[in-house]
């Protein structure tokens, strides 16, 4: 006989919430996806004259893409791992329906062609008031989820709720004349810097699951630390100009000196543990050395940086790339069993994180050779300067690491919203 949960209703509501978050997590991704798809018709003679906007569509597609798989993924994927049973459920909710609110508005902007884009740090935005207002409604909606009782990411939740105080500092601070490139970019930028002790504290929630190990005093202090790591930036908005270079710096020094010191303490201990115990072939298994592979990697890259070449998006894709692959993993292991949606082919999803998980590692390798050789980030064909062998492989690695990543993500966005879909 199937066992019922002792609040039959609670649980239920629970796994609704769970099941929505979830689709709006790898909806994101899916929508991200299709921008990325007018990224190359926006290339593409005569018909980008079609498209919203015209040319310009391009830098204003890159812009929502960007905000899609780096931003509501991300903290949609939080939200998810914030529900509990536990937990009262109206503010996960009203916060879903807030951030589906907040994803329209920035879809409308975007396809109807206003705005002008600002590829600033972190959060690009497009310079019309509806963008803002989405964003708005995003952040509300995510911190509606997460700022309640017994979610069990309260130390995490507490980070989010920094950087959501860092943005409103800065808007409240920088004057409103300032040229708009240098405002958006100071804007975003404090703000951006606390949301990646956000992203940490999820991947080192996510690795915990994983690797189905209690929480121990080393792992909880290192959750402490990440969330005393994310309250300095208060200290550096109450002492610093936000329109100077020194605040500037000072949030760079956090990430340099506060950021790699919890998930160090985390995985180290817990690597040492799971050396003989885990399967690594298993899926969970795999997701955890996908993820710490291609994570070491990009923390390894932050610390040799150039000045202006492509070393810099080999450091953040790589660590991005470790958050989504153990995301993914979390999904599959932890977060569909829970809606009793049990993996039915365990050598797709082997393959989908094999293949993501590689294809980042070869990404991020390309970008940093790359960059040694001295090719310029933000630039694209003849201004790239590929004008001996070593970039052009470099280059081509980055190429070709890219279309396997997005091959390995197409497998995921594939897989897990026909899981969500079916009822069976």
């Amino acid at each position: 006989m199937k066992a019922k949960c002792p609040q039959h209703e609670r649980c239920d509501l629970a796994a609704l919430e769970l099941r929505l978050w979830l689709f709006m997590a790898v909806a994101a991704l899916a929508v991200a996806g299709a921008l990325a798809l007018g990224l190359a018709l926006a290339r593409t003679p005569g018909v980008q004259d079609w498209l919203p906007s015209g040319p310009a569509f391009f830098h204003k597609a890159l812009v929502t893409h960007v905000v899609f798989s780096f931003q509501i993924w991300l903290l949609a994927m939080l939200a998810a791992a914030s529900v509990q049973p536990a937990a009262p459920r109206w503010p996960g909710f009203v916060g879903f329906a807030l951030t589906i609110c907040g994803c329209l508005a920035l879809l409308l902007v975007t396809l109807a062609g206003w705005g002008e884009a600002s590829l600033n740090n972190y959060v690009p935005i497009l310079d019309h008031p509806l963008y803002f207002v989405g964003l708005a409604l995003c952040a509300g909606g995510i911190g509606g989820a997460l700022f309640r009782p017994r979610t069990g990411l309260g130390l995490v939740a507490s980070a989010y709720a920094v950087a959501l105080l860092c943005f409103a500092l800065a808007a409240f601070r920088l004057p409103s004349d300032l040229e708009p490139a240098f405002r958006h970019e100071r804007l975003f930028w404090g703000g951006g810097h606390v949301l990646q002790f956000v992203n940490t504290g999820l991947v080192m929630w996510a690795w915990q699951r994983l690797s189905g190990q209690a929480q121990t005093r080393l792992s909880a202090l290192a959750f402490a630390l990440l969330a005393v790591g994310a309250l300095a930036a208060l200290v550096i908005e109450a002492r610093l100009d936000p329109q100077g270079l020194a605040w500037r710096q000072a949030y760079t020094q956090m990430l340099w000196y506060l950021l790699p010191v919890p998930p160090m303490l985390l995985a180290g201990p817990l690597l040492w543990r799971l050396r003989r115990s885990l399967d690594w072939r298993s899926l969970a298994g795999l997701a955890l050395l996908a993820s710490w592979l291609v994570f070491a990697l990009g923390g390894g890259a932050g610390f040799a940086l150039g000045a202006g070449d492509t070393r810099t998006p080999s450091h953040y894709h790589a660590m991005i790339g470790g958050v989504n692959v153990a995301l993914m993993g979390l999904v599959h292991v932890v977060l569909l069993p829970r809606l009793g949606r049990v993996v039915r082919s365990v050598r797709l999803v082997r393959w989908q994180i094999g293949l993501y998980g590689g294809g980042q590692i070869l990404h991020a390798l390309g970008f940093y050779l790359a960059g040694l050789a001295g090719v310029a980030r933000k630039t694209a064909g003849a201004e790239q300067g590929l004008d001996s062998v070593f970039k052009l492989v470099s280059m081509g690695l980055v190429g070709i690491g890219g279309a396997i990543a997005v091959l390995g993500g197409v497998l995921f966005v594939g897989h897990v919203l026909t899981r969500l879909v079916r009822h069976d």
